[in-house]
């Protein structure tokens, strides 16, 4: 999320598009609401411009016995009623949440205020109850329904109902529910007051916006693109606020890591992992008129919207945070509190405004006075290895203000008690110990300050390159297929003697026969590495050769920049040999600071002589001739026997014992169907080097009697 300058420390602060190398120092800056969409805060609000500065004053209470709480309330004497898992109603007041009423199994889904006490409704048991001032309860109605999500007044004490999982709107009244609408949705999920006696809903399936009237009339307010209407609210300027999510913002137990006590169906819970592509939208309606979205949510889930004289208010998760929208893409950020969402909003006579978490449960309580002293943790930081961290800055004014910066650092995300401890800044610059991961967090207290911006910056360590997989293919048999491929596109190289070579090493699936070398051929061998920078430093290599049992090595490539090479072994004496590659990042990096590592092949044969034919001998037959021999080498093994007659083609003649795998070989053939007279017989010989050695003499075939 933090963007990152890279500048060329070697010039004059140029910037490069490239990525930065181990020499190069650079800089996280966080200028943008993007930038905070990790970050927590409290008492610090981030503006719809990526400008810090101090907001609603912030308080929070655990509520320890709820893990999920799906509603709150305000209640005429000031305290706060929180709905949660375990069929529990908690209650706040100055003194803290503490227990309240249970009413039994299932979950509280949803709460309304009610004269001095509550409506509630449950699930899975669909039961709407009446809460005394006292905790007394009496049952409202049994809806029939499975969950009833949502409440609202419907005047002369009735009340909607927003129920499923058949997507049912009731209205309870008289000790009944009865059903005004049967929708084509599998739940309808959230639902306001019209300020009329009617309601708005909302469903999960569709992701319609229904809206019912006082006498019953029936319309579509909105069909939005989403599949889940997750929260409405009305506005100061009169205009409906719909907030519509493309994945289902809540999970069946056993989906969401919850308790398996129950049937899973019947126990949802707030999605805790991560959703890939979720998506949350708020859209402005203004009914039978327009609609539009005007905000799209940093965090894929927005479970409560609330409206009020100083905009709309949205709570996300699975960042559980407030913002307040303002007519930007990105709205104002009010809090980033650490718990896992953000589900319930209310907001009390004196403009207090109260926000429930759930993973684990707490209440929030902002404003409506500002913040005297407010901070912002980042999120963390991730050089990717290890780095050395320079300055902290902020930019912008203190205006009678104080401003504090603070950093720790540490090699885990997210951060444990192996970071650093929080260091402060005296001023505006300081060092934090060398790790993977950074992070700082801003302090403000009194006046009016603005912080534009956060500077950080650091430095990659300088990590040694790695060198794998040496390997030199053996004279005249290409690279075998695995994992360390051949380069399939021509590579081109002039050898010391100045000759210009182009070669390529296809892989095959198997062995391949060796074939008597072209003599351009004959001596060259190559070989193939892998090498890799942790730190994406370019790279060039050192290629150096010594014989088995010689400490010496002979470099025989300089400053390569291809991980193959090929080199001419002629002038070398046949024998084993070891190869080295050495690779260096010097070219990414300051003098001095460059690092050098190496890796050895396995030793291989050199053998640039060929074989020998120690004994050859032919003796004509009728119509036919008799051939036997014998052949040696004095390094490798001979891997093929050849016999060709005249001006014939090679034909390839089995050993004695069938198997070409020894340095000495016998063989013997008959070969038929020639004509009378005079022939040539030639044998030749091939090691596994690729050398050849030829043999030919004349023979002549007897005429039949």
């Amino acid at each position: 999320m933090f963007r990152t300058l890279w500048k060329v420390m070697m010039g004059a602060g140029l910037l490069l598009a490239a990525p930065a190398a181990a020499v190069e120092t650079q800089l996280w800056i966080s200028d943008s609401p993007a930038d905070y969409a990790k970050a927590d805060a409290n008492g610090v609000v981030v503006g719809s411009d990526g400008v810090l500065g101090l907001g609603p004053r912030t308080a929070s209470s655990p509520a320890e016995s709820l893990s999920v709480i799906w509603s709150i309330a305000v209640m005429s004497d000031g305290s706060v009623a929180l709905a949660g898992d375990g069929g529990r109603i908690d209650r706040w007041t100055e003194r803290g949440v503490r227990p309240w009423i249970k009413l039994g199994g299932g979950q509280v889904l949803s709460l309304a205020a009610d004269g001095d006490g509550l409506v509630a409704g449950t699930g899975p048991e669909g039961r709407v109850y009446r809460i005394s001032a006292k905790g007394d309860t009496t049952l409202l109605a049994k809806t029939g329904e499975r969950y009833v999500w949502g409440l609202a007044p419907a005047g002369s004490g009735t009340w909607w109902a927003a129920t499923g999982t058949r997507g049912r709107l009731m209205k309870v009244s008289s000790g009944k529910a009865t059903t005004v609408l049967d929708t084509d949705e599998s739940n309808l999920v959230s639902i306001v007051s019209d300020g009329r006696g009617g309601c708005y809903a909302g469903g999960d399936s569709k992701g319609r916006v229904l809206h019912v009237s006082a006498n019953g009339t029936t319309t579509t307010t909105y069909d939005a693109a989403e599949d889940e209407v997750r929260a409405l609210a009305l506005g100061a300027d009169g205009a409906l606020y719909a907030a519509g999510l493309t994945a289902s913002a809540t999970a069946t137990t056993s989906e969401a890591g919850g308790d398996d006590d129950d049937t899973p169906s019947q126990r949802p819970q707030p999605v805790r992992s991560a959703v890939a592509g979720g998506r949350a939208t708020v859209y402005r309606i203004v009914p039978d008129s327009s609609a539009a979205a005007v905000w799209i949510s940093p965090h894929p889930f927005v479970f409560a919207l609330l409206g009020g004289p100083d905009g709309v208010l949205a709570a996300t998760g699975n960042r559980a945070a407030v913002f307040r929208l303002d007519g930007t893409a990105y709205g104002s950020q009010w809090l980033s509190a650490p718990q896992g969402q953000i589900t319930a909003l209310a907001r009390d006579r004196r403009g207090r405004v109260y926000a429930a978490t759930s993973n684990p449960g707490a209440l929030w309580r902002l404003g409506p006075e500002k913040a005297d002293r407010g901070e912002l943790v980042s999120g963390s930081q991730d050089a990717r290895r290890f780095a050395r961290f320079g300055s902290v800055r902020w930019r912008g004014e203190a205006r009678g203000g104080n401003v504090s910066l603070e950093t720790r650092s540490g090699n885990t995300d997210p951060p444990d008690t192996t970071w650093s401890p929080w260091r402060a800044l005296a001023d505006q610059g300081s060092r934090s110990p060398s790790a993977r991961y950074f992070q700082w967090k801003i302090k403000m207290a009194g006046g009016n300050p603005r912080v534009d911006a956060v500077e950080v910056a650091w430095r990659e360590q300088n990590v040694p390159p790695r060198v794998e997989e040496v390997t030199v293919a053996p004279q005249g048999v290409g690279f075998r297929e695995g994992d360390l491929q051949p380069r399939a596109e021509p590579v081109t190289q002039t050898l010391p003697s100045g000759q210009r070579v182009e070669y390529s090493v296809p892989g095959t699936a198997a062995g391949r026969s060796v074939k008597l070398l072209p003599e351009w051929a004959r001596g060259l061998r190559t070989l193939q590495w892998r090498g890799s920078d942790p730190n994406g430093d370019p790279l060039v290599y050192q290629v150096e050769l010594r014989a088995e049992g010689d400490n010496n090595w002979s470099s025989i490539g300089e400053d390569v920049e291809a991980t193959s090479f090929t080199w001419d072994t002629r002038n070398l004496p046949d024998g084993r040999y070891r190869i080295r590659v050495r690779a260096s990042d010097a070219p990414g990096n300051a003098v001095g600071e460059e690092m050098v590592s190496e890796a050895t092949s396995e030793p291989f044969t050199v053998d640039n002589t060929p074989p020998e034919v120690t004994a050859f001998e032919v003796r004509a037959e009728a119509r036919s001739v008799a051939m036997s021999g014998r052949a040696q080498d004095g390094q490798s093994i001979l891997v093929r026997v050849d016999v060709a007659v005249d001006e014939d083609e090679w034909r390839e003649v089995a050993p004695q014992g069938g198997l070409a795998d020894d340095r000495t070989l016998s063989f013997q053939a008959r070969l038929p169907n020639l004509d009378p007279g005079e022939h040539t017989v030639a044998v030749r010989v091939v090691d596994q080097a690729g050398n050849g050695a030829t043999q030919a003499k004349r023979v002549t075939v007897p005429r039949n009697r």
